[in-house]
């Protein structure tokens, strides 16, 4: 009994198959990814979770040291770290949507990229000065040539950066002086997102400007308080472009989903209390949280949904499922906090 309880902890702390449960509610398989001792947590939502080949899943874990960037292999559960450096910004990692070998992260200022299959790091490129840390997840612009990256100049001014894979070659786009964040290039269009980061309601929080620096606008704009979404103006927030089609989706806080097309224009995909979204590749579906710790699968032509998975919240609160399709739409994964900190996914189709 002893031998065979040692070998399935074994088997539990190398991820093999992941750890497995049906869903009491739902009926849906949920697989998590890692087991305790190791705690684990997604990539956000707005940069792809898994490589472009979808055979890897690309997450952050700790045993209680400084988190590392892992790959999970959805076809075997075998779990493998891929990084080993103390100053790995492991949540800074983000997939190469076109190069199914690259993930990339930063290490300070040193943007870096891991070769997915043999963990061997090259630099990019260094973020010039002058910095303050602000380094953000880097997004890969629509040609696949240069990735958007972030900094804070000083303590009143944060810039968005264009840095070239290629040569490592560093040129700004644009300053502004107020907290920037969720800044993401769009994946269709020479268009960059961003929003004035305020943590709660801001006067104008969601800005477009095109990727070459010029006509810096509101991505929507309402011109007087009795046409804004709210009564305290602008409350929209965790945004997240479609990969295929160049909308956006976002969450309106306490009212609904919305879905922004290029111009502004937007909406009302569902109405309800949800916390995050993200929708599939096609833009067909998209997978949402609630605060109560549910995860839902909702149609957009129609505005149904099907409850995916309940409990993600049972034991830790604090934890933010931010949950994301893969490339095919198959999967979903979101962080969850049922029983111990890590990341889980299901399959739909």
């Amino acid at each position: 009994m002893t031998r065979l309880l040692l070998l399935l902890i074994a088997v539990r702390l190398n991820g093999f198959d992941g750890l497995r449960y049906r869903d009491a509610v739902s009926g849906f398989e949920v697989v998590e990814l890692t087991a305790d001792p190791l705690t684990a947590s997604n990539l956000y939502y707005h940069v792809p979770n898994f490589t472009a080949d979808g055979r890897y899943v690309i997450l952050a874990a700790t045993n209680g040291g400084p988190a590392q960037v892992y790959r999970y292999e959805v076809g075997t559960g075998r779990l493998t770290r891929l990084t080993d450096d103390p100053k790995t910004a492991a949540h800074s990692a983000s997939p190469d949507p076109r190069n199914p070998g690259r993930v990339f992260y930063f290490q300070d200022a040193r943007l870096m990229a891991v070769d997915v299959e043999t963990g061997r790091s090259r630099l990019v490129g260094v973020i010039p000065e002058p910095h303050r840390g602000g380094f953000q997840q880097p997004t890969m612009s629509h040609d696949g040539r240069q990735l958007i990256v972030t900094k804070r100049r000083d303590n009143y001014n944060w810039e968005i950066g264009a840095m070239d894979i290629a040569t490592g070659v560093y040129r700004t786009v644009i300053t502004q002086g107020f907290p920037i964040g969720h800044v993401q290039h769009s994946p269709t269009d020479p268009l960059i997102f961003y929003v004035w980061e305020t943590g709660g309601y801001a006067p104008q929080r969601s800005w477009v400007v095109n990727a070459d620096g010029s006509a810096n606008r509101p991505f929507y704009y309402r011109v007087d308080a009795k046409t804004w979404f709210t009564t305290l103006k602008e409350w929209v927030t965790h945004e997240a472009w479609v990969q295929k089609t160049g909308d956006m989706t976002m969450i309106n806080d306490k009212v609904g989903v919305m879905l922004v097309a290029r111009d502004g224009s937007s909406r009302m995909l569902i109405e309800g209390k949800y916390w995050h979204g993200s929708a599939s590749p096609d833009g067909k579906r998209m997978v949402l949280d609630d605060f109560d710790g549910r995860l839902w699968l909702l149609d957009v032509a129609t505005g149904n949904r099907r409850l995916l998975a309940t409990g993600l919240r049972d034991k830790f609160r604090d934890v933010h499922p931010h949950p994301s399709f893969d490339w095919s739409g198959k999967y979903v994964l979101f962080n969850t906090g049922r029983t111990h900190r890590t990341v889980a996914m299901i399959a739909v189709e």
